[in-house]
């Protein structure tokens, strides 16, 4: 039997992750039928609704006070030994491993060494290991130091089979940043690939149809601390609930939702003590979705919309997923990338053109304009073929 463990975040609050790790395993199983896919957190979590990092909020707002290299130095330290915690059984599940996937997300991504601690000890494990490697379907961001640089570099030292990115921003932000001298193997050729979470209908089913406009709701907090430009200073609560009263103005039910993660929770319920929402919750125009705890009801719950309004990238893959139309509300690269990969290009809004009656009127496109069954399959096979070539590069799979 072949054994794949995949390095992710299968267990992450932001359940956009999950559908990542659980779109790949399904994926995998498809290119290797009775494959063992075991999935590896690399935050340290062992299931899911573990707390590995208390107090989080809070953090967060420390970290944004801090100089940059007291930052940097604070966060190398405290997730360092939360990654050196999680080695010990790292190392067990890669026993007899055949492949090894660090897969999905924006991983490659440089906030205050957030991940390239993580992914710097995951490599460690994996050149002990020595088993082939793949990068598969990452987002690549623009942002890396110096410091940042060096542990990224890690994945050099494993034995690294395959670099899937998964859009040519990425690609273009890898090959710029990781350096190809110094210590580790020559890399292989970077090639784009699509998302996993593209594949989520196969993986998941569909939920229950509702209609309507899901609105998706993310935190001022995540997109002020992750933004890459400076638009989402200005109060988002507000924004979310111009856009919910400009939208049911337009005769659209809307459901609020979130992607699960804690400060969209609160922002969510802030958002629905508001006086100008609050009166359309209590006449029905706006309800509020329970929040999903797992990938699936995530999945199931988009899947039930007619449209969906979001920041968050998984909400738009997932809709797309199943053939719903989709809005795009600019924060981040990683977003516009999506849509332009998918030619939906024109149902994304730049963060410049982020007001109330803008996103309305993208809504009253999108709608007019759904998403060709051709075009979904073409995607949807693009996405598979990503994920065989991947395990056929290191499993010498023909």
């Amino acid at each position: 039997m072949t054994r794949f463990v995949v390095f992710g975040l299968p267990y992450s609050p932001n359940l956009g992750d999950g559908v990542i790790a659980d779109c790949l395993e399904y994926a995998l199983r498809k290119t290797v039928p009775e494959a063992d896919v075991q999935a590896v957190d690399l935050s340290g979590r062992m299931k899911r609704g573990q707390v590995v990092v208390g107090n989080r909020s809070l953090k967060l707002r420390l970290l944004e006070m801090m100089p940059q290299a007291l930052k940097q130095r604070a966060v190398e330290y405290y997730l360092g030994r939360i990654v050196d915690a999680a080695k010990p059984s790292w190392r067990r599940t890669l026993e007899d491993a055949d492949m090894a996937f660090i897969g999905g997300g924006q991983l490659f991504s440089d906030a205050d060494l957030n991940f390239c601690v993580k992914i710097a000890g995951a490599c460690e494990v994996l050149e002990d290991a020595k088993v082939p490697v793949a990068v598969h379907a990452v987002g690549v961001a623009r942002n890396w130091s110096q410091r940042g640089t060096a542990l990224f570099s890690k994945v050099k030292l494993t034995k690294l089979s395959w670099i899937g990115l998964r859009d040519m921003y990425s690609l273009e932000a890898w090959n710029d940043q990781m350096p190809a001298d110094g210590p580790g193997r020559s890399l292989p050729e970077t090639t784009v690939v699509r998302d996993p979470g593209l594949l989520a209908e196969g993986a998941y089913g569909r939920g229950k149809a509702t209609g309507g406009i899901g609105l998706c709701v993310t935190a001022p907090m995540i997109l002020g601390y992750h933004s890459d430009v400076s638009a989402h200073k200005a109060p988002i609560l507000e924004f979310f609930a111009d856009c919910a009263k400009g939208l049911s103005e337009q005769g659209h039910p809307v459901t609020l939702f979130c992607n699960g993660a804690d400060e969209d929770q609160f922002a969510i319920s802030k958002l629905s003590d508001d006086p100008s929402v609050q009166p359309l919750i209590s006449q029905g125009k706006v309800v509020v979705a329970p929040t999903p705890k797992q990938p699936r009801e995530l999945a199931h719950l988009i899947s039930g919309f007619d449209l969906v309004v979001a920041h968050r990238l998984h909400a738009c893959i997932l809709a797309y997923a199943y053939g719903i139309p989709s809005v795009g509300l600019g924060w981040d690269q990683k977003v516009e990338s999506f849509f332009a990969s998918v030619d939906r290009q024109d149902f994304f809004l730049n963060p410049a053109s982020l007001r109330p009656e803008e996103v309305v009127k993208k809504v009253q496109a999108a709608a007019g304009s759904p998403i060709g069954a051709e075009d979904k399959e073409r995607v949807l096979k693009e996405t598979q073929a990503g994920v065989d070539n991947a395990a056929r590069s290191a499993l010498g799979l023909h």
